[in-house]
């Protein structure tokens, strides 16, 4: 192939990219959906748990999403998107624009090289920008993943806390839900947000807050929550005294979060001892090498 025809085809790929991206841009009709999930109450949030996720993103999303078949995406992660406060257009429009990039890299790049004078084959290209584009598409996943890891371990940290101020305020004579609601109240983190959200939604909605905790727990894969709810369900229905299992379970919290950092810094740990003793090695040969050198001359 051809210089020439390699800078068709270079331009090709741009061309249609650049058409996706403003087909994407394009205002869609709002549906029916969307219109009745805007006066839903969002998931309060801070910007340490919630990544940012652009107009443009949501636009191509719900385009690609329209357009494409549900096979493209496989199973939607709901659970960790409700987590972190995003939504699933605003994902699949993430996946979208990583691989329109990674699909128009390589492509540039090639004709870069070519323009300055050193030709490729065009299966490089070809094979690379495919390849590159295939990569970006799974990233946005392990992004999100990761995300989610982090987020529930900082839910199960801070809920510790939370599990030790029910007792508190149960111990001070509080109801089941007083005590739910004002131990909410005491935080101003994300997680405590989220909570405090939640429960004063019972108080309009009527449903019990345990329920709606375990409920909340179930649908952000949150187990420690769904205990929590159980306790508060015996000492709500029952009148049994929960402060002991309160402060059992904030205990059982503590210790399982300690025993998690005490992993991560063994495994770091670890995985710092292979490039120190790379290092050592190194260094042993560069003052060995001389005196060996000398000997066997």
């Amino acid at each position: 192939m051809t210089g020439l025809q390699l800078a068709m085809l270079s331009g090709a790929a741009l061309t249609a990219g650049l058409v996706l991206l403003v087909a994407g841009l394009v205002p869609a009709p709002t549906h029916l959906k969307d219109a009745i999930g805007r006066l839903q109450p969002s998931p309060l949030t801070d910007q340490t748990t919630t990544v940012t996720q652009s107009d443009t993103e949501s636009r191509v999303g719900r385009w690609a999403e329209r357009v494409l078949p549900p096979v493209v995406w496989g199973t939607p992660p709901d659970k960790d998107l409700a987590l972190l406060g995003r939504t699933r257009a605003g994902f699949y429009g993430s996946k979208i624009i990583s691989a329109t990039l990674g699909l128009l890299l390589v492509p540039v790049i090639g004709t870069a090289t070519m323009l300055i004078g050193l030709p490729i084959p065009v299966a490089i290209p070809v094979i690379g920008s495919v390849g590159l584009a295939v990569v970006l598409w799974f990233l946005p996943n392990n992004e999100l993943k990761d995300q989610a890891r982090k987020a529930r371990e900082d839910f199960s940290y801070a809920l510790g806390a939370f599990v030790e101020m029910v007792a508190l305020e149960r111990l001070a004579g509080a109801t089941v839900p007083q005590a739910l609601v004002r131990a909410a109240d005491t935080g101003d983190s994300w997680v405590f947000q989220r909570l405090a959200a939640v429960l004063r939604r019972t108080q309009y909605t009527g449903q019990n807050p345990w329920d709606a905790l375990a409920q909340m727990g179930h649908e952000l894969e949150l187990p420690d929550l769904v205990d929590l709810a159980d306790i508060m369900r015996l000492g709500g229905t029952d009148g049994t005294r929960v402060y002991d299992s309160l402060r059992a379970r904030a205990a059982a919290m503590r210790n399982a979060t300690l025993n998690a950092q005490i992993s991560r810094a063994n495994a770091a740990s670890e995985r710092i001892a292979v490039p120190v003793a790379g290092l050592v090695l190194i260094l042993a040969l560069t003052l060995v090498t001389p005196a060996i050198l000398r000997m066997i001359a």
